[in-house]
This record gives C-alpha cells, structure tokens and sequence, in this order.
C-alpha cells in the first residue's frame, strides 16, 4: 500500500470554467435580469398610470434606440477587457484602477441588495400562490429562505445549469404576454393605435417618471459581460447577446404594453387605480378567470429566475475583487468540479440573509418596505456605471488606448448615450421617491449606501497600488 495520502485537486484561482455559455444563453441571462412580466406589472404599468400613459409605448422604443447606441460603446469596451467585474474593467480601462474599483463596489452593492430583494419578492408571491391555489398560508419568510436556498445551489452548479432554467422561464414569460397580446387584438381591435408613437402622447405627463421606469426595464444588459469570462468566443458572443437582448426586450415591452393601452378607453385611469393589478386585471377580462393562478405561477418563477441571475452577477463581482486582492483572497477560489466562484456565492447568499433579516425581525413587508430600497440603489447604481463607461471609452480613446478610426463607437456613441444617461440619472435623482415609490427617510438616505461604496473601493484600490489587471484575457 502507498503511504502517500490522497489530495483533492486544489481549486484554480485564476479563472472560473471556460465555454460554459454562448450568445443565446446570454442574452436570456439578461431577459432574467429585465424580468418581463414582472416589469410590466410593476415599472410599465406606473409608467401608464403616473407616466406619460399610452406615450409609454413610444418612449419605450426612444430609450431603446439609446440603449442601442451606448451598447455600441459597451460592445467596444468588451473587445479589450473581460472580466467577471465587467463595469469594474470597462470603467477602470480608461479612468484608471481607482474609478474602476470604486465602480466594482458600487455594481457589488447593487447587484447584493438586488439579489436579496428578488429573493424576498419571490417568497412573497410563492407565499400568495400557494394560499390562492392550496388555501395554506405560511410566513413569506420561509418561502424566501427556500429561495435562498433553490438560488445557491444553481448558483453552485454554474450558468450550465442556471441557462436552462432561466432560458425555460423567459420564453414561458414571452409566451404569457404574447397571448394576452393576441387576445386583446381578436376582442378589441379598434383599440390597437399608432397614436402612442405620437410626440403629443409621449410628451403628455410625467415624461421624467416615464424615462426612468423604461430605462430600468433595460438596464441588465451587464450580465453578457459578466460571463465573458465562461463564454464561448467571448467578444462574439457579448457583442451578439448585446444587441440581442436589447431587440428582444424591446419587441416583448412594446407589444405587451401596447396591448395593455388597447385593451382600455382609458388605460391611464385604470392604472392609477392599482398599477399592481393591471396585467392580471386585463387578463381576467380577455383571457378568463383561469389567467390569475399562470399569472400568479409565472410572476412567481420569473421573480425567482432574476433572483438567480442576480446572484451570480453579485458572486461573480465578489470573485473579481477576491481576484484583484480587494476584497479577500478566498473568495477568488472555485469548485474544483463545476469551476463556479462558490465561496464567492456562499458571501452573496450570507448578505442577502443580513439584508432581509431585519425585515423578518421587524415583522415588515418585503414589497412595501424592501423593495423601494433596492429599486432605488439599482436604479441609480447602473445609470451612473453605464454613464461611467461611456466617461471610460472617451477617455481611453483620447490616451491612445483604443483606435480612433472607429470614430461611432469611441467618440459619437459614448457622447449621445453618455448625456441620454446623464439626463436619466438626473431624473431619477429627481423623482426619486416616485421611482421607489417611498417617502421614508431611510429609502431616500439610501443612495448613500453606493457612494460609500464607491469611496471605499478608490480608497482600497490607492492602498494595494497597482498589483491587480483589469482584464484577465488577452
């Protein structure tokens, strides 16, 4: 017999597993992130009761045509750097490591608090299925440490697994309002009207609020570059799954609301009076009472599906900066069967149980009292990373680290996407207590949460000096 022990392989650090997902898989990692029907039961439909109304239908279309042009840059950034902190090396390529490691912490901050309000979100309405359809009622607390638990685990076993469901649960979404689209079109034709297109109604209201909410519809597209690292032909696939997403979202957002508009004389009033209720209120009238349980069923699962994505953008952010030695080192390691960031996922579901703890002690509703807390730090955490990256390739354009041949992508696109962001951001700041639906002082001192954050990772970055790289593939 030997006397040597046998050892189990030692995890690597460098790198999570290679070839793990292609363009499709991302681009429905992104449609998770963006949730269809839980975007269109809650930002486009406040959008069409205290927004601009039926014009909704028009923005919709102006933000994403933004959004394509800043994607131009985006896609740009991501041929020179990858890396699983994707705003963390778009920023820092052309700001420098300090803005960058700032960025990275504020992406952690809001990815975190989103992971921890989705899973909250998705034990409460779990909670609500099961009382509608069983008649048995139990603590939404319970449901959400299910998720939790349902979460670490396809975090665990890595995007091989987590595609599937995610890819599953969007089209079952697509479908949803696809039908309800169609069956509005058969009951109610004269409603469907090119007049939502029109500058009158898309001007007509609170064109701010109306910005914002469609803007936040959109704004996960990070994660096609947050698996750069595990993609297939990564700069292909980011650039594919990019604009992909961003088409996809928008045809899906734009039927279904328009639907929305169409099945009502006065969709703005109807809105106002419950902007929660209003898809499962125009699928009870045009598709039948059955309707509300799917409705419910699906709210549920799509909730869950972003919780999921959420997740591993957050402990793929805390693997980047256990990586780049600013945060600690353990969280760099990966499983030595899936190579997934696992201690990196274990500190993402140990925050979200800080986060939603206090919630439970309190005896507070999630969706009343948490959710306004992340729907504010995500919205002005992303706005302001996406705007920092177009800050990022002006400047990496003007100090010769890209080529300036190219003059749409490193001077046009990042200028008009840059100040369409800029006046979003704004706008948000604004109306922020109509964004996240809260006059509570702790909701409003929030956003202070990101720029500790941010402060925190310059300062961090200055003291470990410049020992860390910014892209991790050549």
């Amino acid at each position: 017999m030997s006397s040597q022990t046998s050892r189990p392989p030692v995890p690597d650090t460098g790198h999570l597993k290679r070839n793990t997902i292609g363009a499709f898989g991302l681009t429905f990692m992104v449609v998770a992130v963006a949730a269809p029907l839980t975007a269109m039961a809650s930002n486009l439909s406040l959008s069409l009761g205290f927004g601009v109304g039926a014009g909704t239908v028009g923005l919709l279309v102006v933000v994403a045509l933004a959004l394509t042009v800043f994607a131009s840059a985006f896609v740009t950034l991501a041929r020179y750097v990858t890396n699983a902190g994707a705003y963390y090396a778009f920023i820092g390529f052309g700001l420098g490591r300090a803005v960058g490691s700032g960025a990275a912490f504020v992406a952690t901050t809001a990815y975190n608090m989103a992971a921890a309000g989705m899973a909250a979100a998705t034990g409460y309405f779990l909670g609500l299925t099961i009382e509608s359809m069983f008649d048995f009622e139990a603590p939404w607390y319970l449901y959400a440490a299910v998720v939790l638990v349902l979460t670490a685990w396809f975090g665990r076993r890595g995007v091989e697994v987590a595609k599937h469901l995610i890819t599953v649960v969007s089209i079952l979404q697509f479908v949803m309002l696809l039908v309800l689209a169609v069956a509005v079109a058969v009951q109610r034709p004269e409603g469907w009207s090119f007049d939502v297109f029109s500058p009158g109604a898309m001007l007509d209201g609170n064109v701010a609020l109306t910005l914002a909410f469609c803007v936040l519809s959109f704004v996960g597209f990070e994660a096609t570059a947050i698996y750069g690292e595990e993609a297939r032909a990564a700069r292909k696939s980011i650039k594919i799954a990019t604009y992909a997403s961003i088409a996809l979202l928008v045809g899906v957002f734009v039927v279904a609301t328009w639907s929305l508009v169409a099945a009502f004389d006065d969709v703005k009033a109807i809105a106002a009076e419950d902007p929660g209720a209003l898809v499962f209120a125009t699928a009870d009238i045009y598709l039948g009472s059955w309707s509300g349980n799917l409705l419910s069923v699906l709210v549920t699962i799509s909730f869950f599906a972003a919780s999921v994505a959420f997740h591993n953008m957050a402990a793929r952010y805390h693997f980047a900066l256990g990586r780049a030695a600013l945060l600690p080192s353990v969280l760099a390691s990966v499983h030595p069967r899936w190579g997934t960031p696992t201690a990196a996922g274990a500190a993402q579901t140990g925050i979200s149980v800080v986060v939603v703890a206090p919630f439970v002690i309190a005896g507070a509703d999630p969706i009343v009292n948490l959710f306004p807390m992340v729907s504010g730090v995500t919205s002005i955490s992303l706005t302001a990373l996406m705007l920092g990256c177009c800050v990022s390739i002006l400047v990496a354009a003007r100090l010769g680290k890209l080529p300036r041949a190219n003059v749409w992508a490193v001077l046009v696109a990042p200028i008009v996407s840059g100040l369409c962001l800029l006046v979003v951001l704004g706008v948000i700041i604004a109306n922020y207590s109509d964004v996240t639906g809260s006059t509570e002082l702790i909701v409003l001192l929030m956003p202070l949460l990101p720029i500790a954050a941010a402060v925190y990772g310059a300062v961090r970055q200055s003291r470990i000096g410049n020992r860390n790289e910014l892209s991790v593939l050549d």
